[in-house]
C-alpha cells in the first residue's frame, strides 16, 4: 500500500503520477512495466517513487484496488436495494461493473488479463480466498434467502461467485461491446450455484 508521504502529496501530483502508472501498465504486462518510464512521464526522482510505494508490485496492488473500491461500492449499493439478495447482487453487478470499469482506464484491465497470477495474489478484492470483501458486505447480506448449507458456507459460495463474476467480466471486457450472450451465460450459471443441478428423488 502506498505510505503516508504518498497520501498527503496534492491532487494533481497524484494524479500525475497514478495516470502515468496507469499508462505503463495498459501498454506493457506486469514484468515488462518500467518504474523508470513511469518515474520520467510523471516528472519524479525514482528516490521520490521508492517514498511513496514499496516497489512496482505495491504501486499494481494500488492501481488495482481502485478497481476494487468500485466493485465494493457497486456491491454495496446493490444489496442495500435489494434487501440483502446475495444472487440478485452479482447478477445485476455484472453489468454495472462492466459500464463502470469501461469508463475508468480500460486499457489498463484489460492488459492486466496477462497478470491474472498476480492480480490473485492481491488482497481483499481479487484474491478470491481473501475474505475482507466479504466481511465488508456481511452486515448488507440477508443470510435468512440462504439454505443452512449455504450460510455455513458463505465464505465458499461468495468466493465462487465471485470468481465467475471476474472471469465473465475478463470476457467482457475484451470485446467491443457489451456481448449479451455471455450475460446470458452468466446468469445461467449463476443459476446453477443458485439452484444446484441434481434432480430431487421423488
Amino acid at each position: 500500500m502506498p505510505s503516508d508521504t504518498f497520501l498527503r502529496l496534492n491532487e494533481d501530483k497524484k494524479k500525475k503520477l497514478l495516470d502515468a502508472s496507469f499508462k505503463e501498465f495498459s501498454l506493457n504486462n506486469f514484468n515488462d512495466a518500467s518504474i523508470n518510464r513511469i518515474i520520467k512521464e510523471a516528472g519524479i526522482s525514482r528516490g521520490s517513487f521508492y517514498m511513496y510505494f514499496e516497489d512496482k508490485k505495491d504501486l499494481y496492488f494500488y492501481l488495482l484496488e481502485q478497481y476494487g473500491e468500485i466493485l465494493a461500492d457497486n456491491m454495496k449499493k446493490d444489496l442495500i436495494e435489494n434487501k440483502g439478495d446475495l444472487f440478485k447482487m452479482f447478477q445485476d453487478n455484472i453489468e454495472v461493473s462492466y459500464n463502470s470499469f469501461k469508463n475508468n482506464n480500460i486499457n489498463f484491465f484489460k492488459k492486466s488479463l496477462e497478470n491474472i497470477t498476480i492480480m490473485e495474489e492481491s488482497k481483499r478484492t481479487f484474491g478470491f480466498r481473501d475474505k475482507r470483501l466479504l466481511n465488508e458486505l456481511i452486515p448488507n447480506i440477508n443470510l435468512e434467502l440462504l439454505n443452512d448449507n449455504a450460510r455455513c458456507h458463505i465464505e465458499v459460495i461468495f468466493a465462487i461467485n465471485m470468481h465467475l463474476l471476474m472471469v465473465t467480466l475478463f470476457k467482457l471486457l475484451k470485446k467491443d461491446s457489451l456481448d449479451r450472450k455471455l450475460i446470458k451465460d452468466y446468469y445461467e450459471q449463476l443459476d446453477i450455484l443458485k439452484y444446484g443441478c441434481s434432480i430431487e428423488k421423488k
